[in-house]
């Protein structure tokens, strides 16, 4: 039996409101000089029986969210009401079951009002859902919303996905929520006051404006878009830079903001947190690591797994496949898929582009495996004053965005980026980075981040009746492809 007197430390309010305030994440939120209210909580109704799971890489801020978010609760219902729980220390489903339970018997005899319940990180409790399903099923969702989050993207997922009739799905919602470091539109606008504005006055900061304003680029609609931003394009420019270094992760984002560099420390506690989630799901940190080396060798070219074998040593095809799938969950690794033009249709079979999207995480990464002793920060910058890779960090964030996109345009819980975002390679050799499958069809966008465009860089969106040129500096609107510079194309995802 759990002692009740656990669950009162992990949820003060109920003896005094205000003691959220004390809370360690809710001060240095507070403290931060860059405060990040995700766009994801519009998307989140509390006053519905659902079950809502908020997935997201490490150091995110899932947890800052969800205690946000309750500080935000407690101003408008009972606190007895609202429960949190870290399910760091919960040794099973059963213990987790009892928590729940012994929640749910106190705050009834003191409160008839909605119920919120919160359990953070609910991934380490080995079949969490088994005890979900227990509770629900004598108790009912009446009454009672659910947040759960998790660092798993399959644990989590798939999870909720075994408790069908049991989620609320009755109500048309959507019960996956990922979260995801800021996308560089949300990372400008929190630094610029003065770009926040522009971007508000053209609604972009709506997503239904945002996709009608994405395929405006490549209509005769283009100019009413960009031409309001030109006269921050400098800024803007100059907060990609910092973008391409921290990669809209708070900590490292506030770090900048504050000291101009990111310590060593913030790299190597994404990292023990990231291995640990890859341990828990009982797979090899030195096999990870190879399979990381492998993608960091090939940024921007594509690769078969047969290939990433030779290079590893890594005997097992299947073994490659099924870490590449972890890393993927792990909100660490990209995964494309070649695009086959004629039949227009993808290749599942195909050799695979591989990238990590965040530059932060790359940064991490990169440094672990190739001087872990060195300086995180100091690698970063001599990285990206090579020009290849200021050019490669930039695709890698250009089709991270364009996963976002298609999401964007078609919110679903069954939404996978794998399968929504491709390249072209055909046997001409000819290629497009990146390939989005939208509502009305498929987009090509390819990246030439150079100083210099040529009529030729064109040629292989052609084969497509649309497209998009994302550059360094190049702007031209007319025609069906728009030539325009990557930080201005990403303000519209």
């Amino acid at each position: 039996m759990i002692n009740f007197s656990e669950l009162t430390k992990q949820n003060p309010w109920w003896e005094n409101p205000a003691s959220i305030d004390a809370d360690p994440k809710i001060r240095d939120f507070e403290e931060a000089p860059l405060k990040w209210r995700p766009r994801i909580r519009k998307y989140i109704d509390l006053e519905k029986d659902v079950l809502y799971s908020l997935r997201g890489p490490r150091q995110v801020g899932k947890t800052t969210f969800v205690k946000l978010t309750i500080r935000e609760e407690l101003k408008k219902r009972n606190p007895v009401d609202i429960f949190y729980y870290t399910c760091d220390l919960v040794s099973g489903p059963v213990e987790l079951k009892e928590i729940i339970e012994q929640f749910l018997d106190w705050s009834l005899r003191q409160s008839t009002g909605r119920k919120l319940i919160c359990l953070d990180e609910v991934t380490r409790v080995s079949n969490w859902e088994n005890a979900y399903k227990q509770v629900v099923d004598l108790r009912s969702l009446k009454g009672i919303t659910y947040v759960l989050t998790g660092s798993s993207s399959w644990d989590l997922k798939h999870g909720v996905e075994r408790l069908p009739g049991r989620k609320g799905e009755s109500l048309v919602q959507q019960n996956h929520k990922i979260l995801l470091p800021l996308k560089f539109a949300e990372y400008v606008e929190l630094r610029s006051p003065a770009v926040h504005k522009a971007i508000e006055k053209l609604k972009l900061n709506d997503n239904s404006v945002r996709t009608t304003a994405f395929f405006d680029l490549m209509r005769d609609k283009s100019k009413g878009w960009i031409y309001p931003l030109l006269p921050f394009k400098k800024e803007i420019d100059s907060l990609f830079q910092e973008y391409l270094l921290t990669g809209g992760v708070m900590t490292a984002a506030n770090q900048y903001y504050s000291k101009k560099e990111i310590s060593n420390t913030t790299y190597e506690l994404y990292l023990q947190m990231f291995f640990g989630d890859l341990a828990r799901l009982k797979r090899e940190e030195s096999t990870a690591k190879k399979v990381l080396s492998s993608v960091l060798r090939h940024p921007q070219s594509h690769v078969g797994w047969q290939r990433i074998s030779t290079e590893t040593g890594l005997p097992s095809v299947i073994t490659i496949q099924n870490y590449a799938d972890v890393l993927q969950n792990l909100f660490v690794l990209n995964v494309y898929s070649a695009f086959d033009q004629n039949k227009r249709q993808p290749k599942h079979r195909s050799e695979k582009k591989l990238q990590i999207p965040n530059p932060f995480f790359f940064h991490a990464f990169r440094g672990y495996i190739e001087n872990p002793a060195g300086d995180y920060f100091r690698e970063a910058k001599s990285f990206l004053l090579r020009n290849e890779g200021v050019a490669a960090l930039a695709e890698f964030i250009t089709g991270d965005h364009m996963a976002r996109m298609a999401y964007n345009h078609r919110p679903s819980d069954l939404f996978d980026q794998s399968n929504s975002v491709f390249y072209v390679k055909n046997a001409a050799g000819e290629t497009i980075d990146f390939i989005i499958r939208l509502p009305g069809g498929f987009v090509p966008v390819e990246v030439k981040y150079q100083n210099s465009i040529s009529s030729s860089d064109y040629r292989n969106l052609k084969k497509f009746n649309r497209g998009i040129l994302a550059t360094k500096e190049t702007l031209n609107l007319e025609g069906a492809y728009p030539a325009i510079p990557v930080p201005l194309l990403l303000l519209f995802v």
